[in-house]
């Protein structure tokens, strides 16, 4: 288990919540204070979740992450004390996003500089993408110097064991 600084919250599509290759659940394991919640129509995001916090997303006003970590950017002035993360298909979490504007008046973080996904057992149909576990992962690494080899190596144990058997990879 992890000593993390920060809350994670992930904003997750119903559809990924019993998904068989989904990450969220090694983030739960790693980090036991990670909350999921499961997105759902009506649902309304109370304001204490989005109080001094971040999300992780690539819409137009994102700033870069390692920006912020230069210390080149004024947009965050302290670090904050929490982080939302969208998971889902891409498709998905633009949906997520479109549905909940408040999302779109905290801070965006995105990613310039992160190495290639490491994540081979689900295709994605953007060369950026990667699972929300390395999302999760690359943020904390950049913005609190933390280390998490342990998130990684999750994530290596998992892929391992589902190409032992072979199995084909999903669509998203």
């Amino acid at each position: 288990m992890l000593n993390c600084p920060v809350q994670i919250t992930v904003l997750q599509d119903s559809s990924e919540v019993n998904h068989a290759k989904n990450t969220v659940r090694l983030l739960q394991l790693a980090i036991p204070t990670t909350q999921v919640i499961v997105v759902n129509e009506g649902m309304i995001l109370s304001e204490a979740m989005l109080d001094d916090a971040v999300i992780i997303y690539p819409c137009d006003h994102a700033s870069p992450l390692e920006l912020r970590t230069s210390q080149a950017s004024d947009k965050l002035p302290q670090l904050p004390k929490h982080i939302i993360l969208l998971d889902g298909s891409w498709r998905k979490t633009h949906k997520i996003w479109m549905q909940y504007p408040q999302l779109h008046a905290i801070p965006a973080l995105t990613f310039t500089q992160a190495a290639a996904t490491q994540y081979r057992i689900r295709k994605a149909n953007k060369p950026n993408s990667m699972s929300t576990l390395e999302a999760c992962a690359y943020t904390l690494e950049q913005l609190y110097d933390m280390d998490c080899n342990a998130l990684h190596q999750l994530l290596a144990a998992m892929q391992g064991h589902w190409e032992r058997f072979a199995l084909p990879i999903a669509d998203d």
